[in-house]
């Protein structure tokens, strides 16, 4: 019996210490966090039995969201996804410099830039969100086509030219997968974004509808950064512009970032849906974004 009763006593103080210091790790939830080991599994579900779907390596990060039983909820290639939480560490203490390490820092940034070219995104992010995915298909087009599809395609070709002027993107979502639009909201709060890019392709029953806008929530910012897009995509796109829209889109209406929704044609229109197959409208996408994007931060 004395055995038995230290034995159980023993593993009570590891379960104790664990949940005693587990949630400490994730006390600041919704905040980047390190990640603590090499081909740390990501799962499905916050369970050792749940599928593996990835792994982070030392060098990657993770934006934390709720923390259940030891593991921390995080996001991982647009789908909701479960790390072990004791794997991770706050980021906080390294961001933290002294006075001398903060003045070194300013005159490295300051160097950097008198080198970079003019127009340069170093050192913005940029959340871009295509549009829904998964069991959401979007709006539903002539010759059945889906919104969702067009949004993927379009995301990654403006990722690409947002990461050549020297953007760093974070994509709500990189593949077919479902994402809320509480939790593309919460994926731009998480990150010091300085841009959020809802991606989108516009639907009309009456087939002569067409053209592409970008839409804003307030009034200032929002509407000069749509302002700067939406004149960006006109002198690179031949579809009709329809100019700049205030709308309450929730992605727009709910987040605190700079955030902007651009409807790029309307898949319902035929000519329009000939011009958005086409990869250079992709292209002509991209570059318009970029210049926007560009010309309002510089």
């Amino acid at each position: 019996m004395g055995k038995t009763r230290i034995s159980f006593t023993f593993a009570g103080l590891l379960l104790l210490s664990f949940f005693m210091f587990t949630p400490n790790v994730l006390a600041n939830e919704g905040q980047i966090y390190g990640v603590g080991a090499d081909n740390l599994n990501v799962r499905s579900a916050p369970s050792h039995s749940a599928n593996v779907i990835g792994q982070l390596s030392s060098s990657d990060q993770a934006v934390v969201f709720q923390e259940k039983h030891g593991w921390a909820q995080t996001y991982y290639d647009g789908q909701v996804a479960w790390v072990a939480a004791h794997f991770l560490y706050p980021m906080e203490n390294e961001a933290a410099t002294d006075d001398a390490s903060a003045e070194k820092a300013a005159n490295t940034t300051e160097s950097q830039q008198s080198a970079e070219p003019s127009g340069t995104l170093n050192g913005y992010n940029i959340v871009l969100d295509p549009g829904h995915g998964g069991n959401d298909p979007g709006a539903i087009g002539y010759g059945n086509t889906f919104e969702k599809t067009h949004t993927m395609n379009m995301a990654h070709s403006v990722a690409e030219g947002l990461r050549k002027a020297g953007a760093k993107v974070i994509m709500t979502r990189s593949s077919d997968t479902y994402v809320s639009l509480e939790d593309r909201v919460n994926m731009s709060s998480a990150y010091a974004t300085d841009a959020f890019i809802s991606l989108h392709y516009n639907a009309f029953p009456f087939q002569g509808v067409n053209g592409f806008s970008t839409h804003y929530y307030t009034n200032g910012n929002d509407r000069e950064l749509a302002g700067e897009i939406q004149s960006g995509l006109e002198q690179h796109m031949t579809l009709n512009s329809r100019g700049i829209k205030q709308d309450g889109y929730h992605v727009l209406r709910e987040n605190s970032d700079l955030a902007v929704l651009v409807e790029l044609g309307f898949i319902t229109n035929p000519h329009d849906l000939s011009v958005i197959r086409t990869a250079g409208h992709q292209t002509n996408v991209a570059d318009g974004i970029v210049e926007g994007v560009r010309n309002y931060f510089n």
